[in-house]
């Protein structure tokens, strides 16, 4: 209701898993979100959708212009947002303020920031390859090991929805070299008692256990009683009813039904990959 122009075609916004449709679209995603943008944002896809799609073509010659003058992105941001005429001149000028004070942040910080939004938003594989692209970064001595530890952890913590909870635990342990707080600690800990579910046999917590045993005991207290929580809950009995055939019902529906989910939960996952 509140756009200009609104194309039939959308445009894909592939890092937030979105789709926009018009300039303002567009310019409300910047305006949230500018602290995960970099250059290859404004690549030739997107300045080809505006020019063509939402039919903006000065504001999609500027965008050409200042991509072969290789200026700073904050100039790139602001010719979308403030040729949106989404907001106001008090949100513009404070906006510009506050991406003055995202670009004095180091490239590795914001980096990081976009990991963490790309993880957010299920993009896991995505998220893992820009946590690796930090650590390979020739700039290593900008940043203290603390923050190291953080992409240790957000490694980790990919790798756990991912279901490779051992090569998690890895990372986890990576991190708490660099950083041996206890919210590190509580990571390998709860990373080892899903890998326990999974493998069957009692992990290690001998090394846990000397540094903090009550943190150890706490974690597996949580973890049952989240465990209990879960096994109580409607969504538990709906799809334990859906995997345990009864005998009351038609044996193909059975087998529909299960097949369903299973399809439904891969394709979830695939789309996490």
């Amino acid at each position: 209701m509140l756009c200009t122009k609104h194309s039939e075609t959308p445009f894909r916004i592939a890092d937030a898993d979105i789709n926009i449709y018009s300039i303002e679209e567009l310019a409300y995603y910047l305006y949230h979100n500018a602290y995960f943008v970099d250059e290859s944002f404004f690549n030739e896809a997107l300045i080809e959708y505006i020019d063509s799609q939402l039919c903006l073509k000065k504001i999609a010659k500027k965008l050409q212009y200042l991509s072969g003058a290789k200026t700073e992105f904050t100039e790139k941001v602001m010719t979308v947002v403030a040729g949106s005429r989404y907001y106001a001149e008090n949100e513009l000028k404070d906006f510009e303020k506050e991406l003055k004070a995202i670009s004095s942040k180091s490239m590795l910080e914001r980096m990081y920031a976009r990991a963490r939004m790309l993880y957010e938003n299920g993009r896991l594989l995505s998220a893992k390859a820009v946590y690796e692209n930090i650590l390979k970064s020739k700039n290593t001595k900008e940043q203290d090991s603390g923050f190291y530890a953080q992409v240790y952890v957000g490694i980790g913590e990919v790798l756990c929805r991912m279901f490779y909870f051992h090569e998690a635990i890895d990372e986890f342990y990576l991190a708490y070299e660099r950083d041996s707080s206890k919210d590190i600690l509580k990571h390998i800990i709860n990373a080892k008692l899903m890998w326990e579910r999974i493998d069957g046999k009692a992990a290690d917590f001998s090394k846990e256990n000397e540094i903090d045993s009550e943190l150890v005991e706490g974690c597996r207290q949580e973890f049952n009683d989240m465990e209990t929580q879960i096994k109580s809950s409607a969504d538990y009995d709906r799809i334990a009813g859906i995997f345990e055939y009864d005998g009351r019902h038609n044996l193909d529906d059975y087998y529909e039904n299960m097949q369903e989910t299973l399809d439904e939960w891969k394709e979830e996952y695939r789309s996490e990959l």
